[in-house]
């Protein structure tokens, strides 16, 4: 499961309807496309050393260890697309889920704080009634220092879930969770 968090610019925002869900980010060509130039120098490493009859010591040592270079980066660069194709097709998934079928529910988290660099990273577990059960989402959040405060522990929290989707969609805005709190007492 994955949180995705939206800090709204007014309390009104955070009970608006969840609007257009964004597809998932593409990862650039370079890193889609790597393995191919990586497969064709190790096959032209292969090649060499085949068609080369009787290298010298010195020469079959560096063709070898070419050719294990490019299988090594063809091999990571694989398995860095097979992983991005992954994430993209379940992040479409969710996306479509969300856009299908969305179900908005309040819900709170608990936070902790870490400062970093030029603000604060946030992370807990949010907690919100999914269905007939309560579900439980491990998040996390970097505020910077110019944008506005994040959550503060057991704040409520606006959540949009989908059935079949690992995405939560989580909107937050302070002077929602305090007049949200006020109604309640």
């Amino acid at each position: 499961m994955s949180v995705r968090w939206e800090q709204v610019d007014s309390a009104r925002d955070v009970e608006a309807p969840l609007g257009a869900v964004p597809d998932p980010v593409r990862p650039g060509w370079l890193r889609r496309w790597l393995w191919v130039p990586a497969l064709v120098l190790t096959v032209g490493v292969y090649v060499v050393r085949w068609l080369w009859r009787a290298p010298s010591g010195e020469a079959e040592m560096w063709l070898m260890l070419g050719l294990m270079a490019g299988l090594l980066v063809t091999a990571v660069t694989t398995l860095v697309r097979y992983r991005d194709d992954r994430r993209i097709a379940h992040e479409t998934a969710a996306a479509e889920a969300l856009r299908r079928d969305a179900r908005s529910v309040t819900g709170s988290v608990t936070v902790s704080e870490r400062p970093v660099g030029r603000g604060v990273m946030l992370r807990g577990l949010l907690t919100y009634p999914r269905g007939d059960e309560a579900a439980e989402e491990v998040w996390s959040l970097m505020v910077d220092a110019d944008d506005a405060p994040g959550p503060r522990p057991d704040d409520p929290v606006a959540v949009w879930w989908a059935p079949g989707s690992d995405v939560v969609v989580a909107r937050y805005h302070r002077a929602w969770a305090d007049d949200l709190r006020r109604r309640a007492r």
